[in-house]
């Protein structure tokens, strides 16, 4: 990026569920990968890094209004980026101000020096942070320096969101992930020796009814290898924005569903063996988001849980699917509210759900839960 570059604050957009009350800051635009054909959030965002001066001064503007929040200055927003400024910051003030997450992408593609002199005025500024997280990728975190990571860790980068997807050789190629397994293992590794917590996305139905079971026994075998310290499930939704989509009207993939997905999230989980991980379902897009837990002692609850699900008969599952994906159901036990199936079974009445549109019906749903960029086209 040009040192001339006009400054202006900025904020990325998206981040990880777990990382919803965190401060969001800056350090690159886009992602500089953007061929993963299951994303099309970037597609139009040209990849930048920023310089370092801008991200100083977004973390000044964030100081300033806290020190409004705090009753120490007095001022109010004027013009739409002092608003977007004001907000950010009125967010992480409700929540504390204890976490920072680092956008966009592939954090990490700062240079190390770079990253270091954003950290070390963070912590000057704000010197009561105590979790401060990124995406990265595999590939990336394979190249970076032993020490540089270190580096990363003591001064408080304390967490890397690291989106996996699958452990599946071919899968990864088809799908034109960018990376394969043994680069997964070694980014996950080296990461955690530096002291830095692992969180790895882990997306069932992305192969279809074809690849789900090669996918969930590879991908647990990955999670075996690296033990991090969190495994974070985010379903597959299709949409035919996506470039994925031409690989399923080609035959390549068969569309999964809820059912299939939640089989495939049992064959990973039950092949998890020898970790300490935290399983998390926190994603807008899983069907059961009570798959939370911590192995191994949790395990068999998991598991059960997945089982409860699978044995319900087709009609309380039809119920409790699209329960799920209108928001008026959380979890197994709301088919025990005589009030939450009234409300689903009038929608299913209403817009004619049964049997045979339920899959697509969740589907859509599930879509239109999830921004993907370029809608407007």
């Amino acid at each position: 990026m040009s040192t001339n570059e006009q400054y202006q604050y900025e904020v990325g957009p998206i981040r990880p569920p777990s990382e919803g009350y965190s401060l969001l800051l800056r350090l690159v635009r886009g992602c500089a990968w953007n061929k993963c054909k299951f994303c099309g959030f970037y597609r139009k965002e040209k990849f930048g890094v920023r310089s370092v001066e801008h991200v100083q001064r977004d973390i000044d503007a964030i100081r300033s209004w806290i020190d409004v929040f705090q009753g120490k200055t007095y001022k109010i927003p004027v013009g739409d980026e002092e608003r977007e400024a004001y907000y950010v910051a009125a967010n992480w003030f409700q929540s504390g101000m204890e976490s920072v997450f680092l956008q966009d992408a592939n954090a990490l593609l700062m240079k190390p020096e770079q990253i270091i002199e954003v950290l070390r005025y963070l912590h000057q500024v704000f010197p009561g942070i105590k979790r401060i997280t990124a995406y990265a990728r595999s590939d990336t975190i394979a190249r970076i320096d032993d020490h540089h990571l270190w580096e990363f860790a003591h001064m408080g980068l304390n967490r890397l969101h690291v989106g996996m997807e699958t452990g599946c050789d071919e899968l990864l190629k088809l799908v034109n992930k960018g990376v394969d397994k043994a680069t997964q293992i070694k980014a996950g590794k080296k990461a955690m020796a530096a002291g830095i917590e692992v969180s790895e996305f882990y997306m069932p139905g992305l192969g279809g009814r074809e690849y789900a079971r090669q996918s969930a026994l590879d991908t647990a075998d990955v999670i075996n290898q690296i033990n991090p310290d969190f495994v974070r499930i985010r379903s597959m939704a299709l949409s035919k924005k996506l470039d994925l989509y031409a690989d399923y009207q080609a035959g390549i993939f068969t569309r999964t569903n809820d059912i299939d997905d939640v089989r495939e999230i049992r064959t990973f989980i039950e092949h998890l063996h020898g970790i300490t991980s935290v399983v998390e379902s926190d994603h807008i897009l899983n069907i059961l988001l009570e798959l939370r837990g911590k192995l191994p002692e949790d395990k068999d609850r998991l598991l059960r849980t997945i089982d409860d699900f699978l044995s319900l008969p087709e009609d309380q599952q039809m119920v409790f699917r699209l329960g799920r994906r209108l928001g008026v159901m959380g979890s197994l036990s709301d088919l025990g509210s005589e009030l939450r199936v009234t409300r689903v079974k009038e929608v299913m009445s209403t817009y004619r759900v049964d049997h045979t549109n339920i899959d697509a019906v969740s589907n859509d749903l599930m879509i239109n839960a999830v921004p993907i960029q370029g809608d407007e086209d």
